[in-house]
């Protein structure tokens, strides 16, 4: 931390090195040493902020004196002394709140982290991950939660949770130079947290803060079927519907005037918690995403006891090899399952595409005409769709022989069937469907079948090397 005499020029200080590895771990003497340097330069910066400020006012008073008098005409040719020593005082002010803000500048703690390869891949795999559920339509932080009487409230759902929306980003602290930016995680319960590899600096305030050792804390994934009653994300699936006044059996409660229909939908729950009390909640509206980064968080949490395994490919459980026969029989069983669904998949969407067409056909010269369906047939229909969805994930997930990149790309088909999907069911109402909703829905099929052509493609010829080279 620079010191910060009257007249004496500021420089920064030297690098505090951090080094993140399974042999060489953070202790809680440098966590210590990291924090006292951390609050030192905290207090630095808060008086600095201070001054500013006053200096600021003092600058700006300044300079309004003397450009008052340099804009016109006779004062300053009258009061030649008075009007140079504004322009002085002006100067100085300026001179002045320069050097204050270049101290305040130099106030940071010029951090060298070094992370061995063990630690390097998962850590930024990790980062990537937030960096792709940043994207989430709707990311909330839980302020609180409490059990419901679903008798006396008439409801289905037996927890009630207060929320607020966040939204998770790459950021840094502006205390710590490192040249990487971090996982930032926003929450309103008690503080900021900012993803370093190796700790986690919990911010509640400029003076309020705590570091602690990234092992210390765990990160649970929780499927969570939510009643929405705001409007409903894009990438969420909606998985059933129920009343805003309800029976024990979730049938409409009769006696309620202006009962309707909510929508129960998929959402995603993380869950940071440490045995010294962290306790921070968030709700997301894209499940897959959420998973995926506990995923991550997991497999960088693992890498401090030498326990995982990288081998250019996703998600691999810890210590398991990616060409080992429990990997392969998973991928074999996805394989299976995602088949049989494309198959009914292909019966059902040809069944309602042949009805989109024959009822185009009849009512052609109606250019506002709406198909309609029975609700059993589009149910059954959107349940393929439902099912194919879900046993391509699964076998995205396990297709660890096939790159990175092709995995993106199948797996960003399947985002954009499941948005235009949801966005389409929830267009339909009492089996009439819109031309305009239906477009987008037909065109992302059209997408996600070309993916997943390609997708089979490369996991064909990864295992036909894969046994070549056994």
């Amino acid at each position: 931390i620079p010191s910060r005499p009257p007249s004496i020029p500021v420089s920064p200080s030297p690098a505090t090195e951090i080094h993140s590895a399974s042999t060489e771990l953070l202790t809680s003497e440098s966590l210590e040493h990291l924090r006292r340097l951390l609050t030192d330069a905290y207090t630095e910066r808060d008086v600095l902020t201070k001054e500013i400020s006053s200096g600021t006012f003092d600058a700006n008073t300044a300079a309004k004196r003397y450009q008052h008098w340099e804009r016109g005409f006779l004062l300053k040719r009258i009061f030649r002394q008075a009007f140079a020593a504004r322009k002085e005082g002006a100067d100085r002010a300026a001179a002045k709140l320069a050097e204050l803000q270049e101290q305040l500048r130099l106030t940071v703690l010029a951090t060298e982290i070094t992370i061995d390869r063990e630690q390097a891949e998962p850590y930024y795999r990790m980062r990537d991950a937030v960096a792709a559920l940043s994207e989430c339509q709707k990311t909330w932080n839980v302020l609180a939660a409490k059990t419901i009487d679903r008798i006396v409230e008439r409801s289905t759902a037996s927890t009630a949770i207060t929320r607020d929306p966040v939204s998770f980003s790459l950021n840094s602290c502006e205390l710590i130079q490192w040249e990487q930016k971090v996982p930032y995680l926003p929450n309103r319960t008690g503080g900021d947290m900012y993803i370093y590899p190796g700790f986690i600096l919990f911010r509640a305030s400029k003076q309020a803060f705590a570091l602690i050792d990234f092992r210390d804390v765990k990160l649970t994934f929780i499927s969570t079927q939510f009643t929405e009653d705001e409007a409903v994300p894009s990438d969420t699936q909606i998985v059933g519907h129920t009343w805003a006044k309800s029976n024990k059996d979730g049938t409409p409660d009769r006696r309620f005037a202006n009962n309707y229909r909510i929508p129960v939908v998929g959402y995603g729950s993380l869950l940071f918690s440490s045995s010294d009390g962290l306790d921070v909640r968030y709700l997301c509206s894209n499940a897959r995403l959420a998973e995926q980064f506990a995923k991550a968080w997991s497999a960088f949490r693992m890498s401090f006891n030498g326990d995982f395994w990288q081998q250019g490919s996703d998600e691999v459980p810890a210590g398991e090899n990616p060409n080992g026969l429990k990997t392969i029989d998973r991928f074999n069983q996805a394989f299976e399952r995602g088949m049989a669904a494309f198959e009914s998949f292909n019966v059902a969407d040809a069944k309602f595409s042949n009805s989109i067409a024959n009822a185009v056909q009849v009512r052609e010269e109606d250019l506002t005409c709406k198909v309609t369906l029975s609700d059993d047939d589009f149910a059954a229909y959107m349940a393929t769709v439902v099912e194919v969805i879900a046993a391509d994930k699964e076998l995205e997930e396990h297709s660890h022989l096939v790159s990175h990149s092709t995995r993106s790309s199948f797996r960003r088909a399947i985002q954009n069937i499941e948005g235009s999907r949801v966005t389409f069911e929830a267009s339909v109402s009492d089996g009439r469907i819109n031309a305009e909703k239906l477009t987008p829905f037909f065109d992302a099929i059209i997408a996600f079948r070309k993916a997943r052509i390609e997708f089979f493609d490369a996991n064909i010829a990864a295992f036909e090397k894969h046994r070549a080279e056994d």
